[in-house]
């Protein structure tokens, strides 16, 4: 009996080690065979083939414990000791092993009247970068990308997989050189009550628009019928001539000065906005705009209605940042689009010509010179600063990665709203439409730009006699950078 036992034990112990071998054997034939089995079974299972060309999952980049001066947006919150912000920068600082330092930028000239773009420029000029990520408002980049503060990232933003208006918002002639982080959304739309509208008796301008109905034509239509109910010295709209200028043309499909710096004041689409809006003036649809000149041809005075608490107009305008904290009777609509647009129903058939300028937003992005210095990859900077928005506002960035899930997927069941700021969806539902048409405009900071909107839109000026001397002197204004605001 004890040596059938045995025998059998000795059975066992052969078996099992045969099957250790052999499971060693189909391991090594796996790894060695890899490529192979996968490209064999990929003739049959295509996402097999996905699956060998996935990229790994990035590991936490080591930046052996630099220490990163930040300035502006969400850098300026590194001190704060709410817990959201310290999160962030303990979860970043480690995952990079890097040290987040708030950047004094204006440290040695606290007084100074220079912009942080020219601070920064002078001081990379001295070898001694006061920065080395910053977050710059529009108003600024300009600067910025004349004397190349900024690196190439363009072959490295794809890796943060954020939809392409939050890139075209640090794009400039073609080359990425910062990423967008929600600022884009601080656009500007025709307000109005909405309470007030339905007591006249009239349809919402936002249901208009939805249905599609909001071309030239039928936005003039529109402000007849407002017209006919309004108390005598009150106006269906006004606005800032600039707001017009920009906004209108960009929504007859011309940005006036866009990333790759072309001037596009004389387009036709500017040109139709313009005199459709001097025409709106004449029949008193809009508010009518005057300038006062002297002698030399100066504007000396303008005189013209804008802002949410004039009540002498009834549809105003403004950015989302200006709105006030309740708006329960607040409405928002797109500005009109003329001929250069076509819609064949409702507002999502709207071509892509429609354009949504906007000239108040930032861009986050390394300093050219400190990457240079401190041997940095830019490229690994675009993450970290990514990652730190993320931190900082989830919500934000599921959102960028939403917008850019739409675009590759072509998904039109995707979500891409926030949480609504408006009272009703249809508001909510243009905004974030408008958000996807954003497109930078870089005109905010000329001088003559702003002049060709007061003679034509104030003083009646024919754009295609006027608009030719505006143009020269713009170029050169571009060609001769203004440093200090």
């Amino acid at each position: 009996m004890g040596k059938r036992k045995e025998k059998k034990k000795k059975r066992h112990f052969g078996r099992f080690l045969f099957l250790l071998l052999l499971a060693g054997a189909v391991y090594v034939g796996f790894k060695y065979f890899r490529e192979e089995i996968v490209d064999f079974v990929s003739q049959y299972i295509p996402e097999a083939k996905a699956l060998s060309n996935a990229t790994p999952t990035p590991t936490p980049y080591d930046l052996g414990g630099v220490t990163l001066k930040c300035f502006g947006g969400e850098w300026d919150n590194l001190d704060s000791e709410e817990t959201r912000y310290k999160n962030a920068k303990a979860e970043i600082e480690k995952k990079y092993n890097v040290v987040l330092e708030k950047a004094d930028v204006f440290a040695d000239d606290e007084f100074t009247f220079k912009s942080v773009a020219d601070v920064l420029r002078e001081s990379v000029e001295k070898g001694e970068p006061v920065a080395d990520i910053v977050n710059l408002s529009s108003s600024l980049l300009y600067t910025a990308f004349y004397f190349e503060l900024f690196p190439d990232v363009t072959d490295s933003v794809g890796f943060i997989e954020v939809g392409s208006p939050y890139i075209e918002a640090g794009t400039w002639k073609g080359k990425v050189y910062g990423v967008s982080y929600d600022k884009i959304r601080d656009m500007r739309f025709i307000v109005y009550d909405r309470q007030y509208i339905e007591s006249l008796g009239l349809e919402l301008p936002s249901m208009l628009f939805v249905e599609g109905k909001w071309n030239y034509d039928q936005f003039e239509i529109y402000l007849r019928k407002l017209k006919e109910k309004l108390p005598k010295g009150v106006y269906p709209i006004g606005m800032d001539p600039y707001e017009w200028l920009s906004m209108a043309a960009g929504a007859n499909g011309s940005v006036l000065l866009d990333n790759n710096m072309n001037i596009n004041l004389a387009d036709e689409g500017v040109m139709e906005a313009i005199q459709f809006y001097q025409k709106l003036e004449a029949d008193e649809l809009a508010y009518p705009m005057t300038a006062v000149y002297d002698d030399m041809g100066f504007i000396l005075d303008l005189d013209y209605v804008a802002g949410l608490d004039s009540d002498k107009i009834v549809l105003k305008t403004a950015s989302i940042s200006e709105l006030p904290d309740n708006k329960d009777n607040l409405g928002i609509v797109c500005f009109p689009w003329g001929s250069k647009v076509h819609c064949d129903d409702y507002y999502l058939t709207i071509s892509d010509e429609y354009l949504v300028p906007a000239f108040n937003w930032s861009i986050d992005a390394p300093v050219k010179a400190s990457c240079e210095k401190k041997g940095l990859d830019p490229a690994i900077l675009t993450r970290l600063i990514y990652d730190y928005n993320s931190a900082c506002s989830e919500d934000t960035v599921k959102l960028m990665h939403k917008v850019w899930i739409n675009e590759n997927k072509k998904d039109v069941n995707v979500d891409t709203t926030v949480e609504g700021i408006f009272a009703t969806n249809r508001d909510n539902v243009i905004f974030d439409w408008a958000a996807n048409r954003f497109v930078p405009d870089y005109s905010s900071m000329g001088y003559a730009v702003r002049m060709a909107g007061y003679d034509t839109l104030c003083g009646y000026a024919d754009p295609k006699v006027c608009f030719p001397k505006w143009i020269e002197e713009w170029k050169t204004e571009l060609e001769n950078p203004i440093l200090e605001y």
